[in-house]
Parts: structure tokens; sequence; C-alpha cells
């Protein structure tokens, strides 16, 4: 996973919960995503685009392109960190890379390149960031 960022990578972890186990005995690949998105978001809060932004701007960040990897299959309650990490912003767009490891055993299960665009909700049209989130942003440019 690359990381052009000045700042650290953060990180959030989980176990897999016995119900996203499939019928082949490892965790279903939409739970992935579920993942990876739950987790995420909760680590863009750190950069000031969470619920908070949403809430004082009434901007959200929509996935416009995902691309995930599935690397290897992890089982029911297994240790989980997902980390993610910004790769690059412009006016209206954040792409970042996430990654999801095996706590315990180290290894890669998967990972998730993401392109968002900030979109207003009231009119639900992309649209900049503002300034102050450009400032965090700038770094990233």
């Amino acid at each position: 996973m690359k990381t052009v960022s000045t700042l650290p990578s953060s990180t959030r972890s989980a176990h897999v919960d016995p119900s996203w186990i499939d019928i082949y005995g490892h965790m279903n690949m939409a739970y992935y995503v579920k993942l990876f998105d739950d987790l995420g978001h909760d680590i863009l809060a750190e950069y000031g685009l969470g619920e908070a932004y949403t809430r004082r701007f009434g901007f959200g960040l929509f996935t416009v392109k995902a691309t995930i990897a599935y690397v290897r299959e992890v089982t029911a309650g297994a240790p989980l960190t997902v980390s993610l990490s910004i790769d690059k912003a412009d006016d209206k767009r954040l792409w970042t890379s996430l990654e999801m490891r095996h706590s315990e055993h180290g290894y890669i299960a998967a990972t998730m390149d993401q392109l968002a665009v900030n979109v207003s909700l009231a009119t639900r049209r992309a649209t900049a960031f503002p300034a102050e989130l450009n400032e965090i942003l700038r770094q990233y440019r």
C-alpha cells in the first residue's frame, strides 16, 4: 500500500463475526467491503471528514470507484486490522488506499483503492471541499 502522507496511516481493529461466514467457511466478500467502509469512515473522521463534517457542512464523500483485491481468506473470529492512507486529493475528490491484515499472522487479507467525490447533500452534486478542509488536504495534492 502506497503512502504519500506526512501523517501516519490510521488503523482500526475488528474480529470476523461468525455471521459473516459463507457456505465456503470464510468471510463473504460483501463483508470485506462493509468492514472497509465502516472502519474507513471512522478513520476519515481523524482527517476531519467524518460524521461531524457531514453534520456541519452538509457534505459527504460518495464513492465513485472502488477496486478490491481479495488476497487471502479469513475465518470466523479472526482478528483484523484495517488501515487507511490518503493517496491524493484535489478540490472535490479524494483517493484512498485501505489494507486489511490478519492481526495475529500479519498477512494481508484484502486491499481496496477508492475514489470518493465530495457531494453536497442538498444539491446531490459534486462540490469543492470547504476552505478549512482544503488546508488539511493540500499536502496530498
